[in-house]
């Protein structure tokens, strides 16, 4: 049942990602039109800058999970390297119980924030006003999908640390 779970919020990440990273092609379009419509024919638009923003804002959101689960983010490698892998295991369980308080925080804030903003139906503060409330509504998805891959960093771990072994 674990191994399954575990699997389960790795494919769910996994699967967001990578239909993430197909936003550099619209935010690469928007961009090179505004530069085009500004450099080449002296007619900046009003939404380009802004828009670049909000696309580049779900991508990097959602990055975050993935960065969780492949193991990219900053470390302090030189400790961790001298310990034996339970250890290490205990280490970052704990380590993850503090993540998890984080998290579950920042997803608290971040969901009263969508909230607040749907029900205002927040615009942006710009020229082209554009409606933001839904990209807030983003924010507490992207905290709860790294709260669970870390639940699932978590599991692995604690695997490790009781029984000496990886999860199948």
């Amino acid at each position: 049942m674990l191994p399954r779970l575990i699997r389960w919020i790795d494919a769910l990440n996994t699967a967001i990602s990578n239909a993430a990273m197909w936003l550099i092609i619209p935010l690469a379009g928007v961009m090179l039109y505004d530069v085009l419509m500004r450099y080449c024919f002296n007619a900046p638009t009003l939404w380009g800058a802004e828009l670049s923003m909000m696309i580049f804002g779900v991508y990097m959101i959602y990055a975050g999970p993935s960065s969780i689960l492949q193991k990219v983010q900053v470390g302090v490698d030189i400790f961790a390297a001298r310990l034996s892998p339970r250890v290490r295991a205990v280490v970052n369980c704990l380590t993850y119980a503090f993540t998890f308080t984080f998290f579950a925080g920042l997803f608290y804030t971040s969901a009263l924030y969508a909230v607040e903003s749907w029900q205002l139906r927040e615009l942006s503060s710009s020229a082209w006003g554009q409606p933001v409330y839904h990209l807030k509504a983003l924010i507490p998805v992207a905290v709860l999908l790294m709260l669970l891959q870390s639940l699932a960093e978590f599991l692995r771990n604690f695997h490790l640390a009781r029984t000496g072994g990886e999860l199948p």
